[in-house]
């Protein structure tokens, strides 16, 4: 995405729009790089949210609601002590680089004005967000750093804010620039620009040949080609005020990849919005929920590959030392065979070769002897062995059973950590973890209840479809919640959500039916380019599976639809109480 000065430029002045005047109402730090500002503008509540994510920094306004820790963190404490209530007054760009500085009036102790200013840096790696003083000290950052001969630059309280140092052209330096762009040799013109000029990104810089008409291979610039690449650039820079300013995403398979200040002439297809500030919310927030989710599962997820792996390789020694256990016939065979030749044996044989009257094609068959052992030693050796395989393949019978019902239970929760979205329903997929022994109880840990997550629910014609989306909700779902006469659905030889579709006595449509199956498709495989099978029936029909595991179930009297997955989002309500 062209996440530079040229974009971040419109980004600004729309911000600034939107926000002088704007009153800060509450500040929030749902993420640990990320600060979400509650506005009062133009007679409505708005949310600003403000990120230093490494991978995805932005400034923005935003629909995406977010759950926020218990306690919060120190700098969102800070933020609320010093910038909250503040009437913001400026909305720019600092030293003509990707930083936008919030500048605001606020009352401190005493009921004084005084002008606090919230810059956010974003960088990639190096974003930051930071609260600058009346006086351009530092007052905190989300991210301080002392000092550090590698930087060259101290992010401290107490500090003075200095910008970070720029080695491109600034956007300004028009004289430079022209300089620089006529000392252009051949190599790549993108490249030459993007490397030496400020605010342009390759894909930008690309963008400005094609509007000045320039090919990316010329060798050199003449007079009136530079003359033609200066005014394109002038009006990247101004590019809010021009005609071609229509704020857009481009879009693959109906999801946004990239957002731009008006459409590219690079091949893709592309869906406009009313802002840039709607573009940006459209593409980040799709980017932030995976990244999001990848963070706060990481850890569990590692913890259950792991289990997972130790159950499967569990699984693969019973099966093998199952397969020894079919030796023991053979045992008790020789046992018997030994015993009844045992006129044949003199003590001190190495072996005995004796008919197997057991087999249709009575085989001679040698049995091995211990020459120390009298005859009926050997015997009670060979039936030593033989009980002892016997009662080895009842307890590897009985727990090959167990591993392989454990690991259909940990496939479920592989699904729910694919679906998870909240601190709730981690809890939840932790606590499983724990019981099944993937991740150690602390002795420590205080125990407090915890408040369960809630289903997913949608309009689904009539009726209300209900989603489970872990082991847990799907437990509470199927046998607390749902009704007998209620329709059941789960993914056929998949683990993943469980619906219910409260229909009651009534039976519901093929199109109702249709798109709850679609629903309960999409929260089990939503990556499946394949149809998938899904299973519906009536609730009383479905009883608990034998092992007493949550979320797993047995049930009869079904039918099977054929669908593939689709999310449905315009039937979407809520989270279910």
């Amino acid at each position: 995405m062209p996440n530079d000065y040229i974009t971040l430029k419109a980004l600004s002045e729309e911000l600034s729009d939107m926000l002088i005047g704007a009153r800060i109402n509450k500040i929030y730090m749902p993420e640990k790089d990320e600060v979400t500002f509650g506005i009062h503008a133009d007679g409505e509540n708005k949310t600003l949210v403000i990120s230093a994510s490494p991978q995805n920094p932005r400034i923005h306004f935003t629909s995406v609601k977010k759950e926020n820790p218990a306690v919060a963190p120190s700098f969102s404490m800070y933020l609320r002590k010093h910038v909250s209530g503040g009437c913001i007054t400026a909305v720019k760009m600092l030293n003509e680089d990707r930083i936008i500085a919030i500048e605001a009036d606020v009352k401190n102790e005493m009921h004084d004005i005084e002008k606090i200013t919230v810059v956010a840096e974003m960088m990639g790696r190096y974003s930051n967000i930071i609260v600058v003083d009346s006086n351009g000290k530092i007052g905190s950052a989300l991210k301080q750093i002392p000092f550090d001969t590698a930087t060259k630059r101290c992010i401290i309280p107490g500090m003075t804010y200095t910008a970070p140092p720029q080695s491109k052209l600034l956007p300004s330096e028009q004289d430079k620039i022209i300089e620089y762009l006529s000392g252009y040799g051949g190599g790549g013109l993108i490249k030459h620009i993007a490397s030496g000029c400020a605010g342009y990104s390759a894909e930008t810089a690309a963008q400005l040949l094609r509007n000045a008409s320039l090919e990316d291979a010329s060798e050199s610039l003449n007079g009136q080609e530079l003359d033609v690449l200066m005014r394109e650039m002038q009006k990247l820079l101004g590019a809010r005020s021009e005609k071609t300013y229509s704020p857009c995403c481009a879009i693959s398979e109906d999801t946004a990849t990239d957002y731009y200040i008006y459409p590219y002439d690079n091949g893709k297809k592309y869906r406009h919005y009313p802002s840039l500030n709607s573009a940006i919310d459209d593409y980040t927030s799709a980017k932030d929920r995976i990244q999001r989710h990848a963070e706060h599962t990481s850890a569990i997820s590692k913890r259950y590959r792991n289990f997972y792996a130790k159950t499967q390789k569990k699984l693969v020694n019973c099966r093998e030392k199952l397969k020894e256990c079919d030796s023991a016939d053979y045992y008790k065979l020789c046992g018997d065979l030994i015993l009844g030749n045992i006129y044949k044996i003199k003590r001190g044989d190495g072996y005995l070769t004796a008919t197997d009257y057991t087999k249709e094609d009575c085989p001679i068959v040698r049995i091995d002897l211990d020459a120390t052992l009298s005859p009926q030693q050997c015997a009670n050796n060979y039936y030593k062995k033989y009980a002892k395989l016997k009662r080895t393949l009842t307890a590897l019978t009985a727990q090959t059973e167990q591993l392989e019902t454990l690991l259909q239970y940990l496939e479920s929760i592989g699904t729910s950590i694919r679906l998870c979205s909240d601190s709730a329903e981690i809890a939840e997929i932790e606590s499983e973890l724990e019981k099944v022994g993937a991740i150690r109880t602390r002795k420590n840990k205080i125990n407090r209840k915890a408040k369960p997550s809630r289903p997913l629910s949608y309009s689904i014609g009539r009726f209300t479809l209900l989603i489970g989306k872990n082991n847990a909700q799907n437990d509470n779902l199927t046998f607390k919640i749902a009704c007998g006469g209620d329709i059941w659905l789960h993914c056929k030889d998949i683990h993943g959500a469980h619906g219910i579709l409260q229909c009651g006595k009534e039976s519901p449509t093929e199109e109702e039916l249709l798109a709850a199956c679609e629903i309960v498709a999409y929260y089990s495989m939503p990556d499946a380019a394949e149809k998938i099978s899904i299973d519906y029936t009536k609730k009383k029909y479905v009883k608990r599976h034998p092992s007493g595991q949550p979320g797993m179930t047995l049930y009869t009297d079904y039918k099977t639809i054929t669908v593939y997955p689709k999310a449905h989002s315009d039937k979407l309500n809520q989270m279910a109480k």
